[in-house]
Order: C-alpha cells, then structure tokens, then sequence
C-alpha cells in the first residue's frame, strides 16, 4: 500500500512536507524533528511515539516533545569538531522506515562480495600488514612476519561465520591496528580512510591478484564537504535538510588534472590518495616500486601473469579454524612479498593509476546532489547518530535521483564502520569493530568494492540510461513565504557557487519485450522496447516503498511503423523516430496489495473492451521487470531475518505507458473543470459496476480528455538526443493518435484499486443527550470487519474520506467524498486556468493553504490519522464554516467579484456536491450537523452536477 503522508503529493507541485528545513524553522507538516544536541536531546513533535523513539534512537538520547528554539549556527574551522547544535529531520515516514530496518551481517558480502571476495581481502591484508598500514597483536605480543598469514587467515574465517552466524570464533584474541595516519581515531577523517585503504589495497591487488580484479579501475572517489558552510548540498530535494553530508562518493570524473581557464575559481584542489599514501606510508611503495614507474612502460594485457583465484572459505561452524587451502595461498604469498617476487602490473592498472594520481583538482559544479554515488556520515564516537544522519542523506538522494533501484550509506566512527542499503522493500545495516579481524577483512572489501563499484553495483537500475544536463545554482525559495532565502555568505569561506551545476538526468528507458504483459497483442520481433524520456513530470521517490515516477516520454520506431511515419511525415530516412507523448510510469507495487494479487488492472480492461468502464484511462502497456526479493536482494543469500517484530513487504518493479494527458492543474474553462469532475464521478459509478473502488481520487489522478497542444499545427518535432556517445543527433518527435474520453475528462492509476468489501460497516452518526447536551456519536465497529485500519493507509491524505480516515473500510462513498474534498481544494490551489503548454512541462505551484484547511488537509501537528479524520469532520459537519474559509481565502477566479456570474456557479456546484453526499440535521439547539449519505449513487451525484453546470453554462461559465 501506498503510504499516506500527511502532505498532499501533487502533481506539477512542489510537495507541502518537503518544505525546506531551513536555520531550524518549524515546517507546516508532521515531522518528528530529532536535534542531537551535546546534551543528547531529541526533540518530536509527535507525542504519541516517544516511547517508541525511545526503543529504536541511539543510547543516551534523552526524548523530549517541546518544539526546538533555533540556535543560530555559527562557522566553525575545525572539520572535526562537530557543531554543538545540528538539527536532523525526520519526517513520519522516515521514522517508520528506521523503526523496520533489520541487521544484515552479509550486507557487505552481498553488495560488493563480486567485486572483493573474503580470500581477496584476505590476501591484501597480508600486504597491508608488511607496508605498515595494519599491525596486528596476539594476547597482547606483536606477530612476526612468520605468523601474519596465520592471523589473514583466521581474520578470513572470523569474517566468514559472521556472514552467516553473526558470530566470530573467540578462541583466538587477535587485536588489529590501523595506522594512525589514517586519522581512524576522528569521524571526520573517514573519506581519507576509505580513499587511502581502497587505493592501497587496488595496489596490492594489482600486483598479487590481477587475475581476480577483473580489470576493474576506480571509478569513484570519496571527498570530504565543507561543514562550515551550512547551506544544503545544492539541487537537492525541495525541503531537503539543511546540512550536507560529511563526506560523499562522487564519480571520478569529478576529478579532473587541470582546469577550465575560463573558470578557475571553479575548483578545489583535492590530492588523491597516492599522495596520501606516499607521505603517511612510503615503505607501502617498495614492494610495488615498479607498479608507480610504470606509467611510462608500454605493455599489453598479455604481458602479466595473475595469480588464480583463491578457493572459497568453507563457512561451517565447525569446520577447523584455519582453512589449509587460503592458509597456503597466504604462505606463498607471504613468501613473494618477502622476496619481492612479483609480477609486472598490466597496463590497465598503471593507466588506471596515472589518471588517479593526476586527478587533483575537484570540480566544484559536478559537487550536486544529483551526483553522490553514496553519502557517508562520520561521528566522533556515536555510530547512532551517524545512523539517523546517514539515513536522512539516503533519503534525499534517492529523490534527486529517479534511475535508482538502491542506494548506499556510508558511516564511520573512530571506533565502527558501518554501511546502509535502502530500496523498495526496507533498510538494512550492517555495522563492524575496525580492531578485529572481522572488521579489517569488511573494511577492505568495502573501501576496495565502493572503489571499483560500476552505476549498477551501487544502485543504477539497468533499464534506465542518463545524458548530461546543468542547470544554474538559484537559491532556492522559501516554501511557506515564497521568499528568497537570505544569502550566506556572513556564514562562510567558501567560494562562490559556480555558474552552473553539471549533473545527470534519464535520457532513455529501455524494456525487455518479454517481461510486457499487456496488452495481449503481438509485439515486434525486437527484444527491447526504448523509450526517450523528455522531461520528469512527478516524482515520488522515497528511501523506502512504491518510488513512483512518471516522465513525459516517446516510444522509438522502427521497421514498417517506422516506414510508414517517415513517408507521411517526410522524415529523412537515417533520422530516428519517436512516438509519443506518453505517460511512462515506474514504481514497485506491493505484492500483497488486492491491485497486484488479483490483477485488478485486467479486470478494469476486461470491462472496458466489454463497454461497461469509459471514463477511466486505462494503460496501453505493461512490464513487470521483477520482484525486489530476486533482482535487488536475492534472498538465495540474504534471507528473510527470523524475528523481526515486523513483515518485509516483498515489491515488484512495474513500468506502465498510457497516453499523455493533461491533468486537472491544466483546466482552460471552468466548463472543462467541472465536466472533468463529472467524468470522474461517472468513472467511480463505472468502477462500481465492476465491484471496484479507486480508493486513490486526488488532483494528480484526473486527467482531462482533450489533448490541446500550445502547437496544434506542428505534427513532428526535431530535437537533439544524445544516444550514448556524447554526440547530438538529431531525432524526430511524432505526435501519436488522439485518446479521447466520452467527457472532459475521468480518472486514471488504479494502482491502488480494490473490490468493494462485501460488507462495509454503516458510518451514520446519531445526536445523544449528555448531561444536558447534545453531542454527535460515532457508533464503535466491532468484529473482524469492523477492525481499525493502520496509519498506513492508501490516498493522499487531504483527499480521504472522513470515514475512511477514522478507521472504516475503503468504500464507493469514500470516492465520492474525495471528489469533493477535490472540488474544495482547487479553489485554494489553482487560481486563473494555467496557460496551455502541453506536452511540455507544465509551471510548478507550492499551494499556500489556509491555516484552518491545513490543519485537516496537510496534517499541522497531527499524530493520528483519526485525529485528522476528527478535524476534517468538525471542519465540514457542523455549519458553514469551510464556506467561510473559502469566502475569505479562496482564489480569485473562484470568489472573485469581477464575474459574479461564474462566483455563483462555483457557490452552486459546491454546495449540489454538498447536499448530494451529506444529509442535513438540525438539532435543537446549535449548528446544523451534516451526516455522510452512505447510499449516494455516483451517477445521481453526477447527474446533480451536470444540472448546475446548464443551468450556468450561458453565464460566462466557458
């Protein structure tokens, strides 16, 4: 299910909850705000959860529900010294996510075990302890040379049965060291680490394991971000937290070996870890003198010998507690280091390290969120708060970046090193001591693996392809005053932005034709389908659940369709082609859901081709790419944890295409307004007819039939696509068929769709006599039927129902109430019709909602959705009030007093929705009560509508 959020998601909107958490001012939604202060406080707004929070936050926290006071934050110089207040937000959902994560001792085995073995990292152990970046203790006397493969090996096995036991033999008492230049005893230091045990053990692997490389070279980088600064990392998310990571994984190409004269100010310098290595570590260089020499020897692949791979550990229990065939590898190698018995390294490697070495510039614009490969977090001592941080950072990530499947988190303390992996289905953690031969084994394969990582291996999802874009750094504004944000350069030493940031965007979507299961017609002889995505029209990416997005995409051609297009068009015959616009939606539907197990989707098609659904906008394709479990997890090697306390939600990844619309933001008339709600009454009373219920009615999911381009006579486009190579080619854009509905406008997405209940209980509440007072009752349901639905429910929380927020069932009057919180809505969201762009990206508008709409609609504090369920109905069930909101704080267009006419028809069409779904009651004493009228019919509720609109369609209503 679809979790609901105390925002409204709309779309062409910028999301309420995502307002910007900026110098600690309170947000308009329901967030927990957790500040781990040096006092260790932590601070929800949400007093309903404290003991929870108690149960799942770091130890010494101290919970508290007072709202925070900002603390201006001023600049502090030493990038070790953390900041004695620094505000993390967690929003609900967030929260929820922490609060289900589960520990996976083979989370690093099963996200980079491809890249770094156990054996591999075994084997560079052995060749970090003779360069001195380890040294290694047993029952508290330094080992001689002799017994350090005995100590790899027994590291090797430690980190084995942890894999699969989370438990490490004790028989033994190895203590293990890192070199203290490597700044392991601060957080802060912990990019340094990571780049300098990666670069170390590439080199040892170079040397000793070339066979076992594969030949890989680094493609990321990890550097550290100023702290001083306490502006966002830029382009991130709107309402992104305000303090950047402390330090990120970028592609290596954000390094570069000289600098763009035309902008010198543009870059930092950054030295690579050679250099690193070279001051802190010289004697590392002797058993590799001819590996650092090499850059000018010419050599092909062929020219060096590997050693073969290692046989892997055997994981028993009890098996010995030294494998005898890594015991050997270890041994030989040990020998060869000793006597300097090495290959000559490939040519792959020495290039790979002449292009690190000279890599020492940063350029600042590729320095944006839409480029962190993984965002990592360092504390000095509490790994608990690294954690929270981590995860907020994760968070934003994975809303600027759309092509992701998963995504890494990275957290280091003087004492711990930890990693995060978030996708579809829920977070796992996977945290290691740096002193113990566990932790140096995980700590290799980790810092090597995120080195040598491709896209995919950190999360790049294999359908989607990027293309290059930029875009120029403007402040972003303030999402509850409009206002620019004041500048910070009081708060700062940093340079000036730069003038543009240079980041990635999907610029194709290509689909196996096999994994296509609707519709059921033949399919070309191809085996993929491309589509060219021309802009991102909704994102709803979220660390964790559906990650649902849509983009205004064209379908490439070819063979005869091709043919045929290029003669009618008159389009060179090397010109690609592409078809469109349609809606291309991705996201991961919970397989537990009625939608997904019942195929409610077919069932919708099936009563479409049979004329009984015509009002719903039903898609033209389906591809299901997979379950989360086989093509993210593969749970052959990372099981479901015994003894959660809590269900792992297994997701598949679905793509679906359907014809581009305009939606419900895009009305030209109020006439085309209100026959596309019409149209959508009609669609509900439709879905009924089938025993559906939408149970998803909001601004985003009506459509609008007319598909009224800004330029109708242009029936092909050319535009430039980059196709892979960095080179433009010109392509042409075609305009498909016209689909159009039987109205203005109906529904579409039945993602959340199920069939009517067969018993849904009555909501009808009844006036009692208390001490002398009247009072309105809700009757209590009971019985299996009559349970209490969880605060995870589907819709947008400002369209529920009112029942259906105090716990009923999801029903058809439900639908219908949501039209008219709809109907109510708009008037305080879109003010004169927006001018007509389609196809192209429509404007963005933050709605300002009033304060008594928000305190029901956006969710101002709520803890409970019953509370909202209350609200809602103290709002619209006693008297006129929510008429008196909007006569005081409606748009323009709607209660204004330049047309009064088209005023009059507004006041008329909201108040027939009103009478039609509510029954008035007047009690003795008091306001009228209004009561929901559980037996509306939709077509009833439909036809009362169109009255009003003939009735006023003469009186400047078009």
């Amino acid at each position: 299910m679809l979790l609901a959020r105390w925002r409204p998601v709309l779309p062409y909107f910028y999301p309420i909850s995502r307002a910007p958490a900026f110098y600690g001012r309170l947000k308009t939604s329901h967030h927990f705000l957790i500040t781990p202060f040096t006092k260790r406080e932590i601070r929800l707004r949400n007093v309903n959860c404290i003991e929870q929070a108690n149960e799942i936050l770091p130890d010494g926290f101290v919970v508290r529900n007072q709202p925070p006071k900002y603390v201006p934050l001023d600049e502090f110089d030493d990038p070790c010294l953390e900041p004695e207040s620094e505000t993390v937000e967690l929003d609900e959902s967030l929260f929820n996510w922490l609060n289900t994560r589960w520990h996976s001792a083979d989370l690093v085995g099963h996200v980079l075990g491809d890249i770094v073995s156990i054996p591999l990292a075994a084997r560079i152990t052995l060749s970090l302890l003779r360069c001195g970046v380890l040294t290694v203790d047993l029952n508290g006397e330094k080992l001689n040379r002799d017994q350090w493969p005995r100590a790899c090996n027994h590291g090797a096995l430690c980190a084995s049965l942890a894999s699969k036991t989370d438990s490490t033999p004790q028989s033994t008492d190895y203590v293990w060291t890192w070199a203290e230049e490597l700044g392991t005893g601060k957080g802060c230091h912990a990019e340094n680490f990571f780049n300098i045990i990666g670069m170390a053990a590439y080199l040892a692997a170079g040397m000793t394991d070339q066979a076992q490389l594969s030949k890989r070279t680094p493609t990321v980088r990890l550097t550290r971000l100023s702290r001083r600064c306490r502006l966002p990392l830029p382009l991130q998310p709107p309402g992104g937290q305000g303090f950047p990571p402390d330090f990120v994984a970028l592609p290596l190409s954000a390094f570069v070996s000289d600098r763009d004269q035309t902008r010198l100010n543009e870059y930092q310098e950054r030295p690579s870890a050679l250099g690193l290595i070279e001051a802190y570590f010289p004697s590392l260089f002797e058993p590799y003198s001819r590996l650092l020499s090499a850059a000018v020897v010419t050599l092909t692949d062929s020219d060096h010998s590997g050693s073969d791979a290692a046989q892997s550990l055997s994981t028993k229990p009890n098996d010995a507690e030294y494998d005898p065939q890594l015991l050997s590898n270890l041994e030989e190698l040990s020998t060869q280091l000793e006597m300097n018995q090495l290959p000559i390294p490939p040519l792959w490697v020495t290039s790979a390290l002449k292009k690190h070495r000279e890599s020492r510039f940063l350029d600042m614009s590729r320095v944006c969120y839409p480029n962190v490969l993984v965002p990592g977090e360092g504390k000095q001592t509490d790994m608990g708060a690294a954690l929270i941080w981590c995860a907020r950072h994760m968070d934003q990530q994975r809303c600027v970046q759309p092509w992701l499947r998963f995504c890494l988190g990275l957290m280091a303390t003087k004492d711990e090193l930890g990693l995060l992996r978030a996708d579809a289905t829920g977070i796992e953690e996977c945290v290691f001591r740096k002193d113990t031969g566990r932790g140096v084994i995980e700590a290799i394969r980790l810092s090597l693996g995120i080195m040598l990582a491709t896209d995919q291996e950190l999360g790049h999802h294999p359908a989607f392809s990027l293309r290059d874009t930029e875009a120029p750094p403007v402040p972003e504004l303030d999402a509850t005053t409009s206002k620019q944000r004041p500048a910070p350069s009081s708060l700062t030493r940093d340079p000036p932005p730069p003038a543009k940031y240079r980041f990635k965007e999907v610029n194709f979507v290509t689909l196996e034709n096999s994994k296509r299961h609707l519709p059921e017609s033949s399919v070309t002889s191809e085996n993929h389908t491309r589509y060219y995505t021309k802009y991102l029209l909704e994102d709803q990416s979220s660390l964790v659940g559906r990650c649902a997005r849509i983009w205004c995409a064209y379908r490439e051609v070819s063979g005869s369709e091709r043919e045929s297009l290029a003669n009618v068009h008159k389009i060179d015959s090397d010109m690609p082609i592409f078809i469109g616009p349609y809606a291309l939606k991705f996201y991961c539907a919970d397989i537990q859901s009625e939608a997904y197990r019942k195929d409610i989707l077919k069932v919708a098609q099936k009563a479409q081709d049979e004329g009984i659904i015509k009002h719903v906008l039903l898609p033209t394709d389906v591809w299901y790419l997979g379950k989360n479990s086989d093509v993210v997890r593969n749970l052959v090697v990372a099981t479901k944890p015994e003894n959660l306390g809590f269900d792992i939600v297994d997701r598949e990844e679905i793509v679906k295409i359907s014809a581009f619309k305009r939606t419900l933001a895009q009305f030209e008339t109020g006439c085309e307004f209100y026959g596309a709600i019409i149209g959508v009454l009609k669609a509900i009373g439709e879905l009924q007819d089938v025993g559906l219920i939408h149970r998803d009615v909001s601004f985003g999911n009506i459509v609008l039939s007319d598909e009224k381009y800004a330029n109708p006579d242009e029936q092909c486009e050319g535009v430039n696509i980059d196709f892979g190579d960095g080179k433009a080619v010109r392509a042409a854009l075609v305009r498909r068929q016209s689909v159009l509905m039987p109205s203005s406008g109906g529904l579409h997405d039945l993602d959340m769709a199920a069939f009517i209940p067969e018993s849904v209980p009555h909501t009808q509440e009844k006036w009692v006599s208390q001490g002398g007072r009247d009072k309105l009752q809700v009757p209590k349901e009971s019985g299996e039927e009559g349970k209490k639905q969880p605060d995870f429910r589907t819709g947008m929380t400002p369209f529920m129902s009112i029942p259906f927020l105090l716990g009923s069932q999801s029903s058809v009057y439900g639908d219908l109430q949501s039209t008219f919180f709809v109907v109510y809505l708009s008037m305080f969201t879109y003010d004169y019709p927006a001018p007509n762009c389609y196809p192209d990206a429509p404007r963005k508008i933050s709605p300002l909602w009033p304060t008594a709409v928000q305190q029901w609609a956006a969710g101002d504090n709520a803890p409970t959705m019953e509370e909202l369920g209350e609200r809602k109905r103290e709002f619209f069930g006693f008297g006129t009030k929510w008429l008196s909101v909007l006569a005081l704080n409606g748009l323009e267009f709607w209660t204004g007093a330049s047309e009064p006419g088209l005023v009059k028809f507004h006041r008329a069409a909201l108040m027939e929705l009103q009478q039609a779904l509510w029954i008035k009651f007047q009690p003795p004493v008091g306001e009228a009560a209004f009561f929901p009228r559980d037996g509306v019919k939709p077509h009833e509720v439909a036809a009362a509508l169109e009255k009003v609109v003939e009735i006023y369609k003469d009186r400047g209503l078009s």
